[in-house]
């Protein structure tokens, strides 16, 4: 019995965490949303951007996935994607990204108040997906170099 009332504490206490955590993360969102801020964030990321292999419309939905999670991300690249704003290529260099390295800021803090080192957990997520997708972004952009070259 005494196991059972630890773990439901236990519960308990991590909902109240997460609650703290996510919420906040929520109302940031509809600021955002709200001021159109994404939009200015997005500026000066466009070199950084453009070396991993992103094009200027692909920075939107990675940004907002990186911040907000997978869903808000996934439903934004969606949304560009059926708009024709991003294709081919950067739909799923986006999507690769977003697998590795979503909600940097929300899952970072989870897991810091659970107790592990936070600086560890978003510095190896970062590095990760940074060279995961750099790599997939030089062989791509190759690959199309090379068949261009061949058919010609």
């Amino acid at each position: 019995m005494n196991y059972a009332i630890d773990t439901f504490w236990g519960l308990i206490s991590l909902l109240v965490k997460m609650f703290c955590i996510v919420v906040p993360l929520m109302v940031l969102l509809e600021i955002f949303r709200e001021f159109d801020l994404i939009d200015k964030i997005t500026r000066p990321l466009k070199v950084p951007a453009r070396i991993m292999g992103f094009y200027e419309e692909s920075i939107y939905p990675l940004l907002a996935g990186i911040i907000f999670g997978l869903s808000y991300g996934g439903g934004v690249l969606i949304g560009e994607s059926d708009s024709g704003r991003i294709k081919g290529n950067q739909k799923f260099l986006v999507a690769l990204y977003l697998g590795l390295c979503h909600a940097v800021f929300e899952d970072t803090l989870i897991f810091a108040s659970l107790g592990a080192n936070g600086t560890i957990v978003l510095t190896a997520r970062l590095i990760v997906a940074n060279v995961v997708v750099g790599a997939v972004s030089l062989f791509l952009r190759r690959d199309k170099n090379n068949r261009k070259e061949i058919r010609a």
